[in-house]
């Protein structure tokens, strides 16, 4: 089994007045986790009311957030503590790919059997345009990083799909996708 990533949450509703240690001891009466880091203003570096909770893998963030959102009320807070996965987490943690330049007839299949190659495929989206012609691309997640990164070593620019150009296959990094 892969070595667990860490997972950053961001935290807001928090009482400016609390303190890293006190959110630590707070958050881990629900779940692992390995720092608290208060945002602050640069100018003032006052609180902002909000933090980041780093927890050792997905796991412990969702027990933090399925304990703590919109469900715990710290003293001097008049809403309760919003908890989700900070900015681009899910993404890293989902092994997005993007492929690109697929023939604009490459089935679902086409694409599941060369890729499952590398490991276990979770989902797969072709793009598709108008009267459901392809785009040429697809989204495609695995199971692993591991997974993801054999993938694009085997077949980034190295791979065509009948007469077609070389595949381009990168993680996904963009948060809309």
């Amino acid at each position: 089994m892969a070595e667990e990533e860490s997972v950053k949450l961001f935290v807001g509703q928090v009482p400016k007045h609390m303190t890293e240690s006190q959110l630590l001891a707070m958050f881990q009466e629900f779940a692992l986790v390995d720092e608290v880091n208060i945002i602050k203003d640069k100018a003032t570096r006052a609180s902002r009311g909000c933090c980041f909770v780093i927890c050792p893998s997905r796991e412990e963030a969702d027990k933090a957030i399925s304990e703590c959102h919109n469900k715990k009320t710290l003293p001097g807070a008049s809403s309760p503590l919003q908890v989700k996965y900070a900015d681009g987490e899910l993404e890293r943690l989902e092994h997005k790919l993007f492929i690109g330049m697929l023939p604009k007839n490459v089935s679902d299949t086409e694409v599941s059997a060369l890729f499952s190659n590398y490991g276990t495929i979770k989902d797969l989206q072709l793009l598709r345009g108008y009267q459901q012609t392809s785009k040429g691309c697809a989204f495609l997640k695995f199971e692993t990083k591991e997974q993801a990164l054999a993938a694009i070593e085997a077949l980034n620019g190295k791979h065509k799909i009948e007469v077609w150009a070389n595949l381009a296959v990168t993680l996904c990094t963009n948060v809309l996708a």
